[in-house]
């Protein structure tokens, strides 16, 4: 996303900020989860947008031997959820082993597209999920991790 376009999005309210309290803080990695407007169709994204800690990295998908990012949401009647979308991996050459890997070392971005199906009776519906990720620096491989993650999803922050 462009960030003029990001300033603009965020103004409108179509994209709606995680509180600072849901903000996810590793000794790997920083995650903010996020949500963007539910359309006139039911339909929004959920967001997480991470960010590796100095030298570090988390794998991503299509590397066979590690465990790679992924978003498992719980069961919801709330919500239709679909396929995670993940950004193009980057390609690392670990020397000690001669292997190159597929990772993402820079700040990115999840999405994970939903259909809202059934809201509470308030009009929010809270997602919950799990963030999976193993992580590891120049030299070390660190155990894999799953961490907590939430959405809050009001309808009524609708497009205009």
């Amino acid at each position: 996303m462009r960030p003029l376009l990001a300033v603009v999005l965020v103004l409108s309210g179509a994209i709606q900020s995680a509180p600072p309290s849901q903000k996810i803080d590793t000794a790997h990695l920083t995650a903010v989860p996020s949500i963007s407007a539910v359309d006139r169709t039911g339909k929004a994204s959920l967001y997480l947008d991470v960010v590796p800690k100095s030298k570090m990295h988390v794998y991503a998908p299509g590397e066979k031997d590690q465990i790679s990012v992924d978003i498992t949401l719980d069961r919801a009647p709330a919500i239709t959820a679909g396929k995670t979308v993940f950004p193009p991996p980057e390609k690392y050459f670990f020397p000690p082993l001669k292997l190159t890997q597929l990772v993402y070392s820079k700040p990115f971005r999840l999405a994970v597209p939903v259909t809202l199906t059934k809201a509470s009776a308030d009009g929010v519906a809270t997602i919950k999920g799990t963030f999976t990720y193993q992580a590891c620096d120049d030299a070390v491989c660190f155990v894999p991790k799953s961490v907590p993650v939430t959405w809050t999803l009001n309808p009524a922050a609708k497009l205009p």
